[in-house]
């Protein structure tokens, strides 16, 4: 303790701390600062005396002086502070996961933290009432006036294959309907050549109708027209009316009468703009290698339309009705009418007044007459006899030559 045991003064942090020994001493010795009442039995007790210094007290009047205005600028901010305060009477103790029981600061009506270590969840925005749709109209459905597409050739003298599969001959001299609708005019000139017998070939096909806007485009096997003006002169060429048809003229295509030499294939293919996808196309074959037996095969493709009709059939699906006789009822037995529906600028007579017309024999008649004049004269059987196996017997055609 130094010289002095009983007398100890200390200074830390600016206070200055005196200590005196209080006891019941044994002797009188009296020094400033403390009083020795001799050696006694009682612990030591520090009387701290504190002392601010001069720039300690200055700071801490600093400090102080901004709490003291703090109330005033912010009252609100104590406001909020005080309302935890005032909310803990509505609170309960919860179970928070494994940590046991604990005060939540919540209403009652929100503390249901039971043993989760989740935050209440959020409420839902209130959703605003459904908004009634407004009444649909009726649903229209379109019709199409199209149907499926078919395919309807006509070869020889002429033999004709419907878009139903049906099959007709047809030998009389004549401008026929191959395809009738409200749109779409497709006719046949039939004649013979010198080496038919008196039996027609298809000479001539005539497009037109409205769908062309009235302009007509004939082919022949020599000649084609587009409203009297020959088109496609040399071989191969095109020709096209925007938004009406194209033909092309060219050896790119297959045969119609297989029984043909492909190789001499001179072929027209025309496409018509007939509302549909895919058009309407025409491929007309042209045979010019014998002069004299000049002819055309053609092929016809397209969709069926609601009331057609022509020597391809009505396109109903039923090959049956499409027979020659059927098909004569419907269209008639004197072929396209002179007047604004025939496309060629002549009308034949279909038959001499005096003589019967052969497309009127029943096909059974008829494909026996076929048969059985081709073999008892050879080669193609002629006309005649033909018309006097239907309407005069077999025995008389097979034996009047």
């Amino acid at each position: 303790m130094g010289d002095d045991p009983a007398k100890y003064k200390t200074t830390q942090s600016g206070i200055t701390a005196d200590w005196t020994i209080v006891d019941d001493g044994r002797g009188d010795d009296k020094t400033d600062g403390y009083k020795y009442e001799g050696e006694g039995t009682a612990s030591d007790m520090k009387e701290p005396i504190a002392t601010l210094h001069g720039y300690r007290l200055w700071l801490c009047c600093l400090v102080l002086l901004p709490l003291l205005i703090l109330p005033f600028l912010t009252p609100d901010l104590f406001s909020n502070m005080v309302a935890p305060t005032r909310a803990m009477q509505d609170c309960e103790l919860v179970t928070i996961g494994s940590q046991g029981e604990a005060k939540m600061c919540c209403p009652v009506s929100a503390c249901n933290f039971t043993n989760s270590t989740q935050p209440p969840p959020t409420a839902s925005p209130t959703q605003p009432p459904p908004t009634a749709s407004p009444a649909s109209s009726p649903t229209t459905t379109t019709t199409s006036p199209y149907g499926e597409i078919g395919i309807c050739i006509g070869w020889g003298d002429p033999h004709i294959r419907t878009f139903d599969g049906g099959r007709g001959d047809y030998y009389s001299d004549g401008e026929y309907w191959i395809v009738k609708s409200d749109k779409i005019y497709i006719q046949g000139r039939y004649f013979p050549t010198k080496y038919t017998n008196g039996l027609a070939v298809t000479k001539e096909i005539a497009i037109g109708g409205s769908v062309l806007k009235g302009n007509k485009l004939i082919v022949t096997p020599l000649v084609a027209t587009w409203n009297g003006v020959q088109i496609i002169q040399v071989f191969p060429s095109h020709f096209q009316q925007p938004e009406l048809l194209t033909v092309v003229y060219n050896n790119v295509g297959e045969l119609v009468d297989k029984a043909l030499d492909k190789s001499q294939l001179k072929i027209v293919h025309v496409h018509i703009g007939d509302g549909t996808p895919e058009g309407l196309t025409v491929q007309i074959n042209r045979w010019t290698a014998s002069p004299g037996n000049e002819y055309v095969n053609w092929k016809i493709t397209m969709r069926s339309r609601p009331g057609q009709d022509g020597h391809c059939g009505n396109f109903n699906g039923n090959a049956a009705d499409d027979d020659r006789l059927e098909v004569r009822k419907r269209v008639g037995t004197q072929g396209v009418p002179a007047g604004p529906e025939l496309l060629f600028a002549t009308k034949t007579p279909i038959t001499p007044a005096d003589r019967p017309d052969v497309n009127d024999c029943p096909t059974a008649t008829l494909d026996a007459a076929k048969t059985d004049c081709s073999a008892t004269y050879g080669g193609v059987p002629s006309r005649s006899c033909l018309l006097d196996y239907c309407f005069a017997g077999k025995d008389v055609a097979l034996n009047n030559m």
